[in-house]
């Protein structure tokens, strides 16, 4: 029963910002015998020559893929591994510079380092969310569009995985 499915889009929002409960996906069904798994999770900037404000320097973006919404939390708590809603995280940093005509964000490796962790210990059957923030030296804070893709795959579970998923995925220890 493999099948695969790509979500893909951006997210927009200032720069020394945080961006909480951006719903990617949905699945609404009655049939408790599906479920998906995220095989890859990737995000980067939109665009590399954007504007970077008023100061060079370095600027640090922290992404998570979750199974749920979160309520406003710490830009410190978006990367943590301690929430069981929590089953991706990418962590990425940046250069920026202005190099008179253009600003840029200069990465010091290619797409390779946008790829993000994905916790193998998951199932999704309900919806999938990223919360995400970045940081960087300055005080102005462009609007920055960030591109995101996420390779899913289709499982057959059974009822009690199907339950057990449910409940991990509103953040509640199944382990103990």
């Amino acid at each position: 029963m493999k099948k695969t499915m790509t979500l893909r889009g951006t997210i927009t929002y200032a720069d020394n910002a945080r961006s909480l409960n951006n719903k990617i996906f949905e699945f609404e069904s009655n049939d408790l015998t599906t479920a998906w798994k995220v095989k890859k999770f990737l995000m980067w900037p939109a665009g590399l020559r954007e504007s970077i404000g008023t100061v060079e320097g370095q600027m640090m973006f922290v992404g998570t893929l979750a199974t749920d919404q979160v309520p406003s939390i710490a830009f410190n708590q978006i990367g943590s591994v301690a929430d069981n809603r929590f089953i991706g995280w990418i962590q990425r940093g940046f250069n920026v510079r202005n190099e008179g005509t253009d600003d840029f964000l200069a990465a010091p490796t290619g797409m390779e380092a946008n790829y993000g962790y994905v916790d193998p210990d998951h199932l999704i059957n309900d919806a999938l969310f990223i919360h995400s923030y970045n940081t960087k030296d300055g005080t102005t804070n462009p609007e920055r569009e960030w591109n995101y893709i996420v390779e899913l795959e289709r499982k057959k579970i059974n009822e009690t995985q199907a339950i057990l998923a449910i409940v991990k995925g509103r953040a509640q220890d199944v382990d103990n």
